[in-house]
């Protein structure tokens, strides 16, 4: 399909679902982390993702370095530590919102790792956004288990990590994210589990007691929120261009504050509103300059009209 195709209605349905489906996924693992340790809540939750997965769904030749830098990354840098962040107390919405760093954190080592200079726009974007995850942190300093805080900072900034190390580990070659997010599924578990043994206690204990809520959350995050999430989303980048899709990803802090405001109470002061403002618009403004790239000469010949 051409990158410039338009998007269907039912494509952007498709979309609009996916970021449903993830804005909730920031409730649901609020509600696993009643019943579950964090660490071992993550290790579990790739496991069940991973099997009997990897078994229908061939690797068809996507190389080792790639699977292991992409589960090393994400599935144990960028989860673990949102999980641990939110057990120390991260609200949902405002993990969401603090978790879109990760854009920033992709330009940053894009530039440093892959030489990828961003432009004059991208850089404005970086710092806009830089205010406002400073804004809002300021903003819940004094309600926040600081911990918390920097702990899902650093889970963004893994999951930046994570986007440079698939794109320079799978240079050159079609990976199918679908299948990626699949067999990166059998990374997370061991170290996961590691972890939990050495930090965390009586895990088998909290897992034979698993509420129905908690198996709900351990089933929602492995089967809604990663196979039909992840799998939506790489089958629309496969079939329109990244700048189309990539915005909708915006919506997703977005929808989770909203309903973790709703759902659970959390706070939503002036103050975090221009944080959040800032740190969506200058996301937004990153995301979306090779958008503006590539609409701004097919403008520059009706405003040059215009102004005749």
């Amino acid at each position: 399909m051409s990158a410039q195709q338009h998007m269907s209605g039912r494509h952007i349905l498709l979309a609009l679902s996916v970021v449903l489906v993830w804005a909730l996924n920031f409730l649901v693992i609020r509600i696993g982390l009643k019943d579950l340790p964090p660490l071992f809540f993550a290790g579990l939750r790739f496991a069940v993702t991973a099997f009997p997965a990897v078994l229908i769904f061939g690797r068809q030749g996507m190389p080792w370095r790639l699977i292991l830098g992409a589960g090393t990354c994400v599935g144990v840098g960028y989860f673990s530590l949102l999980f641990v962040g939110m057990k120390l107390g991260m609200p949902p919405g405002f993990a969401a919102l603090v978790s879109q760093g990760q854009v920033v954190f992709t330009v940053l080592f894009s530039a440093t790792l892959l030489r990828e200079t961003p432009s004059p726009r991208q850089s404005a974007g970086i710092g806009i956004a830089l205010c406002g995850l400073a804004l809002a942190g300021f903003e819940r300093m004094g309600a926040l288990n600081p911990a918390g805080l920097v702990l899902v900072v650093m889970a963004a900034l893994f999951w930046g990590l994570g986007n440079v190390a698939i794109k320079r580990l799978g240079r050159g070659l079609a990976v199918d994210g679908f299948r990626l997010v699949l067999w990166m599924s059998l990374v997370p578990p061991l170290p996961n589990f590691l972890l939990s043994a050495w930090l965390e206690e009586g895990q088998w204990a909290h897992l034979a007691a698993l509420s129905g809520s908690g198996l709900f959350a351990l089933a929602y995050t492995a089967f809604a929120s990663t196979l039909f999430g992840w799998g939506a989303w790489a089958w629309l980048l496969r079939r329109y261009s990244a700048p189309q899709v990539a915005p909708f990803s915006l919506l997703v802090p977005v929808v989770a504050l909203a309903m973790s405001v709703a759902w659970t109470g959390e706070e939503f002061s002036p103050l975090l509103a221009l944080a959040s403002a800032l740190l969506l618009g200058g996301v937004g403004v990153t995301v979306c300059e090779p958008w503006l790239a590539r609409i701004r000469p097919a403008l520059s010949g009706p405003i040059a009209v215009w102004r005749r």
